[in-house]
């Protein structure tokens, strides 16, 4: 509610009545108001852009720019400011009009002084619950987005967490979906792909081994090569992971369904890939980024059963497969990401190897 204390309100009273300006400005003066004048619409809208007043009162009827000019300028520029229109010779059409371009009244002259400052006083009642109300929504507005931050946060970490079970089981791939889904993004930013394109990369990469909890885990750190009955096991993991994450709402976070790209992480473009056989066109960017990441990351690292490919050997198997098994575009942006990186696997993957030393607890590999 308005006070008795108005002297920080700026009002503005534009007529070109020099007789009715001084009285409604002397009213306003003697209620407290911080009260502005003008005898003009031109000079009345120099005094409005300078000062910003809360409320202006307005004549209809003048010479250089009439009331309604007036009020259509004020409520483009300033839609919360409040504006009182008045006139000895106004019609029905004219409240109308007023009212329809925004006046918060409308009153006829002479002008009843107790009235006219009972009028004001309600027209700077509606200017402050525009102003609490606005002051709600952005404060609202302000929580929605801490809270959907605090949310985006939870679910990252929560996606690094999931990741970094699956590769407690096999100490040998300890952070191969981090170096996963990091090599995939800066793929994708090669790429020139969109923010939340590489989020979802981002993502399905930290995933993207998820399945492999339902593949033995003596399978996983078997020192030998594999039997083609225990391959076929470990070619279940796609499918598994897909089953794990596909009732998960991904679409509606990030877009796009993460499962589907886990799910054909490991098809290749000549359809001899797993588990759909998917070719080419069939299978999503994403996964065709992930299966180059995965696949350079993997023999690059060393596993129970051979040792780690060097780096030009990486490149030379990357590039033999290039086309037939993946998408040139990738092998290319993968090829780039190398070289930017001086051929330096410890440099490529620092700032992994930098995040997943915080989360190492020795006793477990010991």
């Amino acid at each position: 509610m308005i006070t008795d204390d108005h002297k920080h309100i700026k009002i503005l009273v534009i007529d070109d009545e020099p007789v009715v300006l001084d009285v409604v400005c002397q009213a306003l003066e003697m209620a407290g108001f911080d009260v502005l004048s003008a005898t003009g619409g031109k000079m009345g809208m120099e005094i409005f852009r300078k000062e910003q007043p809360v409320l202006v009162l307005t004549d209809i009827n003048m010479p250089e720019m009439t009331g309604f000019d007036i009020l259509k300028i004020i409520k483009h520029e300033s839609p919360t400011t409040q504006v009182l229109v008045f006139s000895g010779k106004g019609t029905t059409g004219d409240v109308i009009e007023a009212l329809r371009l925004g006046a918060c009244n409308y009153l006829y002259k002479p002008l009843a002084i107790e009235f006219l400052l009972l009028t004001v006083n309600r027209c700077l009642e509606r200017y402050e619950l525009i102003q609490e109300r606005m002051n709600r929504s952005a404060m609202l507005e302000k929580q929605v987005t801490e809270r959907t931050a605090a949310l985006t946060r939870t679910f990252h970490s929560t996606v690094k967490s999931l990741g970094r079970l699956i590769e407690m089981r096999d100490p040998y791939t300890f952070g191969h979906q981090h170096r996963v889904a990091f090599l995939a993004v800066a793929i994708g930013k090669e790429l020139s792909m969109a923010q939340q394109e590489l989020e979802i990369i981002q993502v399905a990469g930290l995933l993207h081994d998820i399945g492999k909890a339902a593949v033995p885990a003596e399978l996983l750190v078997k020192p030998s090569q594999l039997t083609t009955q225990e391959f076929e096991l470990i070619k279940c993991h796609p499918q598994a992971g897909y089953d794990v994450l596909k009732d998960i709402p991904f679409t509606e976070s990030l877009g796009k369904d993460v499962a589907i790209i886990v799910l054909q992480h490991h098809e290749r473009n000549d359809g001899t890939g797993y588990p759909q056989g998917l070719k080419d066109d069939e299978i999503e960017h994403e996964s065709k980024i992930l299966s180059v990441a995965d696949i350079f990351e993997a023999i690059s690292s060393h596993r129970p059963y051979r040792p780690a490919f060097d780096i030009e050997s990486a490149k030379k198997e990357l590039m033999n497969k290039r086309d037939k098994y993946y998408a040139p575009e990738c092998i290319d942006a993968c090829m780039r990401v190398i070289e930017q990186n001086q051929n330096d696997l410890s440099r490529l993957f620092e700032p992994v190897t930098r995040t997943l030393a915080n989360h190492i607890h020795n006793p477990i590999y010991k």
